[in-house]
């Protein structure tokens, strides 16, 4: 979409509250953060406030793991977007491919945490991705194309797509520089077609480390990744962030 980069740090279900204080502040010291890159952490919920507190107008986005689509109401269990907005979050993941199987999340759920996200003016994240059955009987292409389709509304400019094929995700397994450059010119095809958009973002997650990441960023058309496992360690976040 353009030179900025969006490197989405996705702590999952991890770090206690000494942990996430300790790495905020050692990524807050940092001072060569590469011009380019928009600097996006996503926290478990409890570990939303303190966050939002310690990176306090800092060149650390905040941003969230997920959010109902429904402002409130008895749904137990679930956040509001009121209080993501409440605490400064910008982002929100929607449809990553763990919330879609351990909480049972429909292509129909996603589109509308992704309308309800984007009506209260922050902007999705939203995650698609194929299993490795899908991958390897050569469906990956449809069932992507489905995604978008039933997840992304048309007309809107800016939307973040992640492609995390699931069979990558913390298994050490990445797609081939061409694989990666094949689904991005899919998703710019289909959406420029079948959702009227222009302009979005495409972030490649699944197994990001600091080593693959140069390579990735350097060769294909990507604008950014979402990085899970690598976000956690200071020591390879960092060298993301700096492209050391």
């Amino acid at each position: 979409m353009g030179q900025v980069k969006l490197i989405v740090s996705n702590w999952k279900m991890n770090l206690d509250s000494k942990q996430a204080t300790r790495l905020i502040t050692n990524l807050k010291k940092l001072k060569k953060i590469h011009p380019n890159f928009k600097n996006i952490i996503c926290p478990q919920f409890m570990l939303i406030p303190l966050v939002s507190r310690l990176i306090n107008q800092n060149q650390i986005i905040l941003g969230s793991q997920d959010c109902h689509y429904i402002n409130e109401g008895a749904y137990t269990g679930d956040t509001s977007i009121k209080l993501l907005k409440e605490n400064n979050c910008k982002y929100v993941i929607i449809g990553h491919s763990e919330r879609r199987h351990n909480h049972k999340e429909t292509d129909s759920i996603v589109r509308k945490k992704v309308e309800h996200v984007l009506l209260n003016k922050l902007k999705p994240i939203v995650c698609v991705g194929e299993s490795l059955k899908q991958r390897k009987s050569n469906k990956y292409k449809y069932i992507l194309k489905k995604q978008l389709n039933n997840c992304i509304p048309t007309n809107q400019n800016h939307i973040v797509i992640a492609y995390e094929p699931i069979w990558s995700i913390g298994s050490g397994l990445v797609p081939t520089l061409n694989e990666i450059n094949e689904i991005y010119s899919l998703t710019k095809l289909f959406l420029r077609n079948n959702k009227k958009i222009k302009d979005f973002y495409f972030l490649y997650g699944g197994s990001v480390n600091s080593e693959n990441f140069k390579k990735i960023l350097d060769n294909t058309d990507v604008d950014g990744a979402l990085i899970g496992g690598a976000s956690l360690n200071f020591k390879e976040i960092k060298k993301i962030l700096t492209k050391s």
